[in-house]
């Protein structure tokens, strides 16, 4: 009796081990003098992720300045083996997004956490404005 307990509890533990999420891609496009930040949130593992899956948008101008969180997404109840989900933020929607656009060059992070995920996903991508005046 013993041994079977112990046997599910790990059984148990290595399957949840199995469900994770990733930040696959962030990805910032300039349209005239409108910024969009998406950022995809993939789980590779082999069963789904439990929710709520977490993602956490932040910006900084330089390596040397803290991060500054402009949008935190809760809404993602669960993500299934192997899928993605993205979500879009626009420079509209937070000022300190528009003030580092006008700056020029500037760092975006995603950071993904979900329940009993075994790791956390980040991604930190650098942005530079190579679209002047379109």
């Amino acid at each position: 009796m013993r041994k079977t307990i112990v046997a599910a509890i790990v059984g148990a533990v290595c399957c949840a081990a199995y469900a994770d999420v990733a930040v696959e891609d962030v990805l910032a496009r300039r349209e005239g003098a409108d910024i969009n930040v998406r950022v995809t949130v993939n789980n590779p593992a082999k069963t789904s992720q439990k929710g709520p899956v977490k993602i956490t948008l932040s910006v900084r101008q330089t390596e040397a300045d803290k991060w500054q969180v402009i949008k935190t997404w809760t809404d993602i109840s669960k993500l299934a083996a192997g899928n993605r989900v993205s979500r879009d933020f626009f420079q509209a929607n937070h000022p300190l997004l528009r003030q580092l656009a006008e700056q020029g060059a500037f760092e975006i992070r995603a950071v993904a956490e979900a329940p009993g995920a075994p790791k956390t996903g980040e991604k930190v991508v650098s942005w530079k404005d190579t679209m002047k005046g379109k």
